[in-house]
């Protein structure tokens, strides 16, 4: 019986990240045409929707968004496992199940903001150290702060 609530659930979260997903891209490949048009010959530009000029700032704009999605359904889920403790009143049982979600949901959270940490890091290594042109450098915290 576990296991099929357990790939019952697994498929559940796997809709539900693909419809964000199918929400989500468009909103961030949309490219606007400024001047111009292709059927005369003439040239036309793109401007560019999402505010980096790099790999890695839009990494960390990815990191940044995804950390935000995690974070709101870690809300949700200690809210829904607070109403499970309260529904569970002492079983054994179901304490250790919601112990355990409430584990995952803590670890889960502490690694999306571990990644958040760690290119943050690595921002500001690569920015002392010079290895990496500080325009580049930048440009990517000018295009988080420009939120």
């Amino acid at each position: 019986m576990n296991s099929s609530r357990s790939i019952l659930n697994i498929k559940t979260l796997t809709l539900l990240l693909l419809l964000l997903l199918i929400i989500i891209v468009p909103a961030f490949s949309n490219a606007a045409v400024s001047d111009g048009t292709s059927s005369s010959g003439s040239t036309f530009t793109l401007k560019n929707p999402l505010k980096v000029d790099s790999v890695g700032g839009l990494v960390q704009n990815f990191v940044e968004i995804f950390s935000y999605i995690v974070i709101l359904f870690a809300v949700l889920a200690l809210v829904y496992v607070g109403l499970r403790f309260i529904l569970a009143r002492g079983d054994a049982t179901q304490m250790k199940e919601l112990k355990e979600w409430l584990l995952w949901i803590v670890v889960g959270v502490a690694v999306v903001i571990g990644a958040r940490i760690i290119i943050q890091v690595v921002i500001n290594t690569l920015s002392a150290t010079g290895t990496i042109d500080q325009g580049i450098i930048n440009s990517t915290q000018d295009a988080l702060n420009n939120r």
